[in-house]
């Protein structure tokens, strides 16, 4: 745009000298022309051509000199070529036309110059505008990954906060149940063992049987905040990641987008899971293996797929009983049918374990 402008200045300059001098058909000749040549180079990147409009329209301006009027254009446009030789060549009809003794030759020598200035002044800007948007685009692609470096960072940050907290829920679980709880099940049995010995004495006895159902219900409160503890302390993620890390094959890739899955539906996936990678392990011959677990608005959908072939799976699975493989997959649709799901398998570009599990009506609703 910029050159644009800069070439519409130099027409008008230029044609305000026409006045100055006998006008005659050949100006509007050399206007014409003199327009093509800016149009070449601004339009059309064929060196040959450019090259081509601007050798004419000079030698033009050697036999005619009316065409000098307009040689600032035609070197405003070749300021911007490769070679000096091409850039000054519009010097060589300025100075066939001295012999003409024009009035204009000196203005067009000075919008000659002036050409030259403002096309090097051009060509700077737009050179300090590519950089300016490189810079740009870099700051902005460094911020960008900073902004995703720091978003990775705090996801990894709060996996681990959690991590820690689901650790130390466990640990507390296990301290209650090893400790409180063996204490108050050997209090219960030194009550009842006391009952016992004390049964003629009934003033003692109905003391020892009050002091025996507080501690069962003393354990009985103990047990449930245990349960409640591991439940809590149970990610479902963190297990999938383990039983792919102990399935013993090397490409295992999991995708998972799950928000919330009750304990039923999580033990009956890992289950799955499980068993799905150790019968890949044990009679396929898959390099791949891929496991997703997806959250929909009405169900849970496992997949494991592999990329094995059915050729590979007979052959590696012949020293397999067949009893046991039915076993296996009969136990995984045992899983997901006591959850009210389905499972189907088959081979499809390997084999593949699909499976469903619908959620509570109280979550559809919700």
């Amino acid at each position: 745009m910029d050159r644009v402008i800069d070439e519409i200045i130099l027409v008008a300059l230029c044609l305000l000298l026409l006045p100055f001098a006998a006008f005659s058909g050949a100006h509007v000749a050399a206007l014409l022309c003199a327009i093509v040549v800016a149009c070449c180079f601004d339009v059309y990147p064929h060196a040959r051509l450019r090259f081509a409009a601007a050798g004419a329209y000079e030698l033009a301006a050697l036999f005619v000199p009316e065409f000098s009027a307009l040689l600032p254009v035609v070197a405003y446009v070749l300021f911007g070529e490769r070679f000096w030789l091409v850039r000054l060549s519009w010097i060589m009809p300025l100075a066939a036309a001295l012999r003409t003794q024009d009035v204009l030759l000196v203005p067009a020598a000075v919008l000659c110059a002036a050409a030259c200035l403002m096309a090097w002044r051009t060509k700077r800007a737009g050179e300090e505008r590519e950089r300016y948007r490189a810079l740009r685009d870099e700051q902005q692609e460094a911020s960008l990954s900073l902004a995703n470096k720091n978003r990775e960072l705090m996801a990894a940050q709060d996996y681990e906060v959690r991590l820690a907290t689901l650790s130390e829920r466990s640990r507390i679980a296990r301290e209650i149940h090893d400790n409180v709880g063996h204490l108050l099940t050997r209090s219960v049995l030194q009550v009842e063992a006391l009952q016992v010995v004390h049964a003629d004495d009934e003033c003692v006895r109905g003391g020892l049987a009050s002091v025996g159902a507080t501690l069962h219900e003393a354990m009985d409160t103990v047990r449930k905040s245990v349960h409640d503890l591991h439940d809590d302390a149970f990610d479902l993620c963190a297990r999938l990641e383990g039983v792919i890390g102990a399935c013993g094959l090397d490409d295992v890739r999991l995708v998972y987008d799950v928000q919330d899955v009750p304990l039923p539906v999580a033990y009956g996936v890992v289950a799955v899971v499980r068993e799905a990678l150790s019968n890949v392990a044990k009679h396929s011959d898959a390099t791949r293996v891929d496991v997703s677990v997806i959250e929909y608005p009405a169900l849970y959908q496992l997949i494991v797929q592999d990329n094995g072939s059915r050729d590979g799976a007979r052959s590696t699975a012949v020293d397999v009983p067949t009893a046991q493989a039915g076993i296996g997959l009969q136990t995984m649709e045992e899983r997901v049918s006591s959850l009210g799901g389905r499972l189907r398998t088959g081979y499809r570009k390997g084999f593949r374990v699909f499976a469903t599990v619908p959620k509570e009506p109280s979550k559809e609703k919700s």
